[in-house]
């Protein structure tokens, strides 16, 4: 147990390797400070807690992964203002979410990467009066190399912000899927359905179930965001070198550590166990004329029509086909040419939700070939990081 007469944790390490070794382990102080040995070990639980941060964040992307293989070509609509915008495959919205988490990843690389600097030698702030064997003391750690000047070293935080950082920006991935998984939930939509274990029912009415887990990592993901603004505030306009207030930043990364990894755990479960739904995505997109900028680019590739011009035409033909109450496929030929004469058949391949996917032609598009590759690659670099 912990004893205050030995008054922090460093004296109480030496106090039990006393009991075990003897005189001998009064020597462990020597050419060290409190100051430089408090930052060597956040230090080593910075590089440690990111590594496994970034274990959690690939699988999370391997549940991600999975679900966009099975759904590569289920067709959902895509969304800009929460509108339905134009039609996309799952696999391709489920996608970018394995480029954020990518790039989360490498953040955190980053981050050990700058905590990767044993400050020991450092001693209070002026360095050790004795020949420290710095070599050893790194390849002993695990740290690549030592500080290059100690009152930096006893000072720095830096590393901890670039933590509280690239905890900020998974946090920020996992808010932005919370959001849309608990949209697509809704009765409204009916693209996604939680699983049982992930979801709880309301406490009077019977027919409805709430998606209370990705809520709960919504709320968690803005908490773990003001963590680095809390950090900032605790180091903002210190003078060198060491002071009292370092003391809390422990608080902050600990607890930011432990609802990330909460959040990322939860979140990978919801993936793997939940449902998305491979039938509304057509009709949420026919009802909806996803596919009217298709027809505007038939106007441009097929009649040489200025897009201007075809926009201000294909907006008619919808207003027309909402206030028909029927889907730009209903639309006749001969309805179609009241707007432009030039209009003929080949539109209704423009009008096919299928088809706007294949006709995407840039390498970041939905096309379903583009997709493929997509998975291909991620499958590749989660293997390799395995």
């Amino acid at each position: 147990k912990f004893s205050k007469k030995n008054e922090d944790i460093h004296m109480n390490v030496e106090y039990f390797l006393h009991q075990r070794i003897g005189d001998i382990a009064l020597k462990i102080h020597t050419g060290r400070s409190r100051n430089d040995q408090v930052a060597t070990d956040t230090r080593l639980w910075t590089k440690k807690s990111a590594k496994e941060i970034q274990k959690l964040i690939k699988i999370n992307m391997r549940s991600i992964l999975d679900q966009a293989k099975n759904h590569q070509e289920t067709i959902i609509p895509g969304f800009t203002h929460l509108q339905v915008a134009q039609p996309v495959s799952l696999a391709h919205h489920l996608l970018a979410y394995l480029e954020m988490f990518k790039r989360d990843l490498d953040y955190f690389e980053f981050c050990i990467r700058g905590a990767d600097e044993n400050v020991l030698g450092s001693a209070a702030l002026a360095g050790s009066n004795y020949f420290l064997d710095q070599n050893l003391l790194n390849k002993k750690l695990g740290f690549s190399k030592s500080k290059q000047n100690s009152m930096d070293g006893v000072s720095d935080r830096d590393f901890c912000m670039y933590f509280l950082h690239a905890c900020s920006m998974t946090s920020i991935h996992l808010g932005k899927l919370s959001s849309e998984l608990i949209l697509w939930s809704s009765n409204m939509a009916g693209l996604f359905n939680v699983h049982a274990e992930y979801s709880t029912g309301s406490s009077i009415m019977p027919q409805k179930r709430n998606p209370d887990s990705l809520e709960l990592i919504r709320s968690k993901a803005n908490i773990i965001r003001n963590k680095s603004q809390e950090f900032s505030n605790i180091i903002s306009n210190l003078p060198l070198t060491y002071f009292k207030d370092f003391q809390e930043d422990k608080k902050i990364l600990f607890e930011c550590f432990d609802e990330l990894s909460l959040c990322l755990n939860v979140m990978s479960d919801v993936i793997k166990k939940s449902y998305f739904n491979k039938k509304i995505g057509v009709e949420l997109c026919e009802v909806n004329f996803a596919t009217a900028t298709d027809l505007a680019d038939y106007l441009v590739i097929e009649k040489n029509i200025p897009f201007r011009k075809s926009y201000k035409t294909i907006a008619d033909i919808v207003k027309f086909a909402s206030n028909s109450k029927i889907k730009l496929s209903e639309i006749s030929l001969k309805e179609f040419q009241n707007f432009e004469k030039s209009i003929d058949s080949n539109i209704y391949q423009y009008i096919d939700i299928k088809k706007s996917l294949v006709r995407k032609k840039t390498s970041m598009s939905t096309n379903p070939r583009e997709v493929v590759k997509k998975i291909n690659k991620f499958q590749k670099f989660l293997k390799g990081n395995a």
